[in-house]
C-alpha cells in the first residue's frame, strides 16, 4: 500500500499534513487554476507503469489503475488498483475537494476503512515559480512550479496543456533526491518519480 499511496496524486500516509503554499515571486506570471490539471471527468480511466523500486524494496509495483467515480462541483473520488508480483493489490478509494485555496485530498478509504486526511495535493492559484512543501513521514517534498500552459507527452500522446513541478525531496538538511512531476490538463498526473502514464481511456 506503501506505493500506491505515492501514485497519483497524489496519495499520501493518512498521518501527512502539507503546509500552506509560500507566495509567488512571479507575481507576473498569469494564475492558473489546479483544476484544469486534474482528473475530473467520470469513468476516465488512467493505466500507469512503475518505474522500478527505490533501494531497499524487494518488489517494486509492477503497474497501477486509477478511475474517477464521482466528479461534481467541488468533490472528486477515484479508487487506484495497483499490481505487485502480478498480483493485484486491494483498491483505495481517495477523495479529493476543490476549495478555494486549492485541491486537498481528504479521504484514503482502503479495502472500505475510510481514513480521513488533509493533503494539499496543488495549491491556488498557480504561478511559475509557486512554491509550497508538504512532510511525509520522514522526509519533506519541496515543490516548485517550472512551468505551466506548455506541452508534453504520454501515453504515445502529445498533451497541449501541461503542469510540471520540479520536486526536492529532503531528509532534514540533506537533499535525498530530485525530480520532476508531470500533470495534463483533463488527464491529472503523467509521470514523477516512480510512475509514468501508459494509457488513458475516456477522454
Amino acid at each position: 500500500m506503501k506505493q500506491l499511496a505515492v501514485l497519483c496524486f497524489l496519495l499520501l500516509p493518512a498521518a501527512a499534513l502539507a503546509r500552506k503554499p509560500q507566495r509567488s515571486r512571479h507575481a507576473g506570471s498569469p494564475p492558473v487554476e489546479p483544476a484544469r490539471f486534474f482528473a475530473t471527468q467520470k469513468g476516465l480511466v488512467r493505466i500507469y507503469e512503475g518505474r522500478g523500486g527505490r533501494s531497499g524494496e524487494a518488489e517494486p509495483p509492477a503497474g497501477a489503475s486509477c478511475e474517477v467515480l464521482e466528479s461534481r462541483p467541488g468533490l472528486m473520488r477515484e479508487t487506484c488498483s495497483m499490481i505487485v508480483g502480478r498480483k493485484p493489490k486491494p483498491s483505495t478509494e481517495l477523495t479529493y475537494e476543490l476549495r478555494k485555496d486549492g485541491i486537498w485530498n481528504t479521504e484514503v478509504r482502503i479495502a472500505g476503512k475510510p481514513q480521513p486526511v488533509e493533503r494539499l495535493v496543488l495549491p491556488a492559484p498557480l504561478r511559475t515559480g509557486s512554491a509550497w512543501k508538504e512532510p511525509r513521514g520522514g522526509v519533506e517534498l519541496d515543490r516548485t512550479v517550472k512551468a505551466a500552459g506548455g506541452s508534453c507527452k504520454a501515453a504515445g500522446r502529445s498533451f497541449a496543456d501541461c503542469l510540471v513541478l520540479n520536486v526536492v525531496q529532503k531528509q532534514g538538511k540533506n537533499v535525498v533526491r530530485r525530480y520532476t512531476e508531470t500533470y495534463a490538463a483533463g488527464v491529472g498526473l503523467v509521470e514523477d518519480a516512480q510512475w509514468e502514464l501508459v494509457d488513458v481511456k475516456g477522454l
